[in-house]
């Protein structure tokens, strides 16, 4: 009796070791699809817009979806506001979402500077102030405080590199110092602790793995320690719990994808290498955060994907 117990101990420890932090819940309910827009706005996670380009057809999509933690249920929510579009950047100021930017038609290269408001209690959208930059697609949008910072991203002319800072309370744009080195498109961001992070994505010369950080205080950007070994674009991320989050995506000299994920320590300046992506490797993974969880999903690798996951922090290894 006292062997079985014993072995009995030692499967379930093994068993534990191996816990994942990420957790398979309900599939999307749209159409798989990716370069879609996410943003978390009290107790529910919404998700929509992006396209899909197999067989030769670029199709577009202007549907927004509604996730329930406490369901695991999807709900279709009123059409985004801006019609048909991808490569959008979206944040969550308060109890409103924003979302702007992006591609609107499935030829040739229509880029917008329009951005919109989302009441998740009313259902309905409303434009507000035009992003003032130029018209762009692939840019990235941290928040810091009540501000929120849009910047980056793929225009007619080139990738840029300059940002804005959006206010809530008086619906105005003003520019903020760019951040340093080329432009850039399809980087990750995310604000941690009172200041705001930016990092990888694809330039003139390929895909990098730097990573900044920009004080608000002193409206300046200091380089801080690469993501890992690996230049990557595509990629997605998110902060949770003081910690910031990044991975997935691919380079563009190999073309692989991804699906490594590295987690960021504020305090120490050093990235650790953590447990995989557990759905299949992508990129264009889309991720929003929503009480003290991440949920993350759809994405392509050629295959467009519409899978949804849950990351829990405590049991990523």
């Amino acid at each position: 009796m006292k062997a079985l117990l014993t072995s009995f101990i030692i499967t379930f420890i093994a068993t534990s070791s191996f816990a994942s932090g990420w957790i398979k819940k309900t599939d999307f309910g749209g159409i798989a699809r990716h370069r879609t827009t996410g943003l978390g706005i009290g107790n529910k996670a919404y998700m929509g817009l992006g396209h899909y380009n197999g067989a030769g057809t670029n199709v577009l999509f202007d549907d927004w979806w509604e996730y329930d933690p406490a369901t695991s249920a999807w709900t279709q929510k009123a059409d985004y506001m801006g019609g048909i579009c991808y490569h959008a950047t979206g944040f969550t100021l308060g109890d409103f979402g924003y979302v702007g930017t992006g591609r609107i038609t499935p030829s040739g290269n229509t880029l917008v500077q329009s951005f919109f408001k989302y009441d998740p209690t009313t259902n309905v959208w409303t434009p507000i102030s035009s992003f003032p930059g130029t018209e762009r697609r692939g840019a990235v949008s941290f928040v810091v405080n009540d501000y929120a910072y849009v910047g980056t991203g793929e225009t007619n002319f080139g990738d840029a590199n300059d940002f804005y800072r959006y206010s809530p309370s008086t619906d105005s744009w003003i520019a903020i110092a760019s951040m340093p080195g080329i432009g850039r498109g399809s980087s990750v961001a995310f604000g941690i602790e009172g200041y705001g992070y930016v990092g990888t994505g694809n330039t003139s010369i390929g895909s990098t793995n730097d990573f900044w950080q920009y004080n608000p205080a002193l409206n300046s950007w200091i380089q801080k320690a690469n993501v890992g070994p690996t230049n990557r674009q595509e990629a997605s991320g998110f902060a949770l719990n003081g910690k910031g989050y990044l991975g997935t995506g691919d380079d563009f000299s190999s073309g692989n994808n991804f699906k490594d994920m590295w987690e960021y320590d504020v305090s120490t300046n050093t990235w650790i290498q953590i447990e995989d992506f557990e759905g299949t490797a992508r990129r264009y993974l889309t991720c929003v955060v929503l009480n003290g969880y991440a949920y993350a999903g759809m994405g392509t690798n050629g295959t467009n994907f519409k899978d949804f996951w849950l990351f829990n922090q405590t049991l990523s290894l």
